[in-house]
């Protein structure tokens, strides 16, 4: 919030502007991703190392057990680009893509991830690698110990 003051010098609470910085790396795949259905946002823990400043997210539409934390909302598709400057990479750069789909199950989390696909890879199998993650997240099985037997 913003102090200004009106004609009679009373303090009045106004909305701060804050700039809006564009998101910046691998422009081709977050244009391509939003048309597929998935949103962007900035990605304030990237590191300091990756050129993409961005990560891209969408609920699963395939049907997937139940996040045990995720109050009955499907399995969310996470997209993290990136890019890393080198003078001997075609065009200056290195650019690659991890997709991966996270959540608890049995008490544990788990991250399961596809990583290291070219932007162009990504963009022809991207339906078949989020089937991929959701069949290895639908195949997990709660971590439940045996009972003993404790009348012997």
């Amino acid at each position: 919030m913003n102090t200004t003051h009106n004609a009679d010098n009373q303090a009045v609470a106004g909305q701060v502007e804050r700039p809006v910085r564009p998101l910046i790396g691998c422009d081709e795949l977050r244009t391509w991703l939003i048309a597929q259905g998935f949103r962007v946002a900035p990605n304030s823990l990237r590191h300091d190392g990756n050129g993409c400043d961005w990560y891209a997210y969408k609920r699963s539409a395939i049907p997937a057990r139940e996040c045990e934390c995720n109050d009955g909302k499907p399995m969310q598709v996470v997209v993290q680009p990136w890019r890393i400057e080198d003078c001997n990479a075609p065009d200056g750069a290195w650019e690659s893509a991890e997709v991966e789909v996270t959540g608890e199950a049995g008490g544990h989390w788990y991250r399961l991830k596809s990583y290291g696909l070219k932007p162009v890879e990504l963009m022809g199998r991207l339906h078949e690698i989020e089937a991929a993650l959701i069949a290895a997240w639908n195949a997990l099985r709660p971590n439940v110990r045996p009972k003993r037997d404790t009348t012997a």
